[in-house]
């Protein structure tokens, strides 16, 4: 199975979730929101573990149970970061972990740096910057006014995913199979998104009369979109080194945007059009080589 095919398929799940996330953090109580979502995932890779077979080791539990906690932390302090930073500027920041992730790489073995990747790299986190530099001129501003906490909620999220693929790998080394580690995230975030909203006693976002007409939305496309996400992801970070399959992933952001225009909510300008294409050109460069 071709693996960077599931990362592209990965990429374009995140990036509908994301951009219905965004929408949804903004509006309702991002507790509900996030038990609700993460509930409907968990049922339907429950069900295809099922189908398919769950197989964990008891060496391979430690690593599991750290992965799901770094997920968890990471995955709130991305929801927390759209709070306060528009979808786009959050991407970019992220991104940054393609930096670390590059490092680590090469250090364990994973991936050969080369003239050409170093090239197709760096054109890639140029079109990135180009972008966003764009996005965030005055004339041409992104979805959201921007505050300052989103930077560190932001920051938090890229150093606890940046360890994700490395504990995929061992725990996959292990025994553990991707249904088995992504599950191992839904054990802890469940109970932690129950707590809150349980915890959570004011509802000034969450309006009564449309409350079960958001749930079963969200519910159902979030929750679909991230256990296609999870599953595809993991079986790329399983199979491929987690630079090359982070760097797909970043496409995520030009994919937002894109979805954005459709929905009149940004527009193109000849700057974000060269970015795109600029990404575009790096992303096709990393997949071939």
């Amino acid at each position: 199975m071709d693996y960077r095919y599931t990362a592209v398929l990965a990429t374009i799940s995140n990036s509908f979730s994301d951009a219905v996330l965004d929408y949804a953090v903004n509006r309702y109580n991002y507790h509900k929101v996030l038990l609700f979502t993460s509930f409907i995932a968990f049922v339907i890779q429950l069900i295809y573990g099922l189908n398919v077979g769950i197989t964990l080791t008891y060496s391979s539990i430690p690593y599991l149970l750290i992965h799901g906690v770094f997920v968890l932390l990471g995955y709130v302090c991305f929801v927390k970061a759209l709070e306060y930073l528009p979808l786009g500027l959050v991407g970019l920041i992220e991104s940054s972990n393609l930096f670390l992730t590059l490092f680590i790489d090469s250090c364990v073995g994973y991936i050969k740096i080369t003239p050409y990747f170093v090239g197709m790299f760096a054109v890639f986190i140029f079109s990135i910057f180009l972008f966003c530099k764009d996005c965030l001129s005055r004339e041409n501003s992104c979805f959201k006014e921007i505050e300052r906490q989103g930077f560190l909620w932001v920051l938090g999220s890229v150093l606890f995913y940046v360890a994700a693929p490395y504990l995929i790998k061992v725990s996959d080394g292990l025994g553990a199979n991707e249904i088995a580690i992504n599950l191992s995230y839904y054990m802890l975030a469940l109970p932690y998104f129950a707590y809150n909203v349980f915890s959570d006693c004011s509802e000034q976002k969450f309006k009564p009369q449309n409350w079960w007409n958001s749930l079963l939305f969200l519910g159902l496309v979030v929750g679909i979109l991230e256990s296609l996400y999870y599953l595809l992801e993991t079986f790329s970070f399983i199979n491929d080194a987690p630079t090359v399959v982070m760097i797909i992933a970043q496409m995520r952001i030009f994919l937002v945007f894109l979805l954005s225009v459709l929905f009149k909510m940004d527009k193109f300008t000849f700057r974000k059009t060269f970015a795109l294409v600029l990404g575009i050109i790096s992303v096709v460069g990393v997949y071939y080589s």
